[in-house]
């Protein structure tokens, strides 16, 4: 917690936008980590990023994470919830979405759901479930959906990733 203080401080002494990552907190004590989200608000923190390091959470808990997190966390409505969540169970976008109906209004995604193991969240799933689920979501991306296919085909092709046929 000392050590939150210190590193968010040191960190806004270089610039205002600070975005303190919570490395593991799905498997980490709520109550721990109620303390360290406090201590980096407190610092000057304006994101707290709860990832799904391992990609383990079930989205029901991952709500619950979030939203207790969110009636916890001293200064809770001072900053920006951010989720960053990882595919090794294929819940990646499922967690996500849920984390953004606790609350969060920040998602790290990534083009084709790239990343390290099976992957991250993807970005064309988050944004076209948010566009076509507006009525349960109430949320807007300001993404250019149009230009989603194209993006995706730039990235397969620069990285050798290819695409699956039945990609959502």
């Amino acid at each position: 917690v000392d050590r939150t203080r210190k590193m968010v401080a040191h960190a806004k002494s270089y610039c205002h936008d600070i975005d303190f990552s919570c490395e593991d907190a799905c498997r980490s004590d709520p109550v721990f980590l109620v303390e360290v989200c406090t201590a980096a608000i407190e610092a000057g923190a304006k994101t707290l990023n709860i990832p799904d390091t391992v990609g383990y959470t079930t989205p029901d808990e991952y709500f619950e994470l979030i939203r207790q997190l969110r009636e916890a966390t001293p200064g809770a409505d001072n900053v920006i919830w951010s989720t960053h969540c990882h595919d090794d169970l294929g819940m990646a976008t499922a967690n996500s979405l849920a984390g953004i109906r606790a609350g969060a209004r920040q998602v790290e995604v990534t083009v084709n759901g790239i990343g390290e193991r099976a992957g991250n969240t993807s970005l064309e799933e988050v944004v076209m479930a948010l566009r076509t689920r507006h009525a349960h979501f109430g949320m807007e991306t300001g993404i250019d959906t149009t230009q989603i296919t194209r993006a995706s085909h730039m990235v397969a092709s620069y990285t050798g990733i290819s695409v699956p046929p039945n990609k959502a």
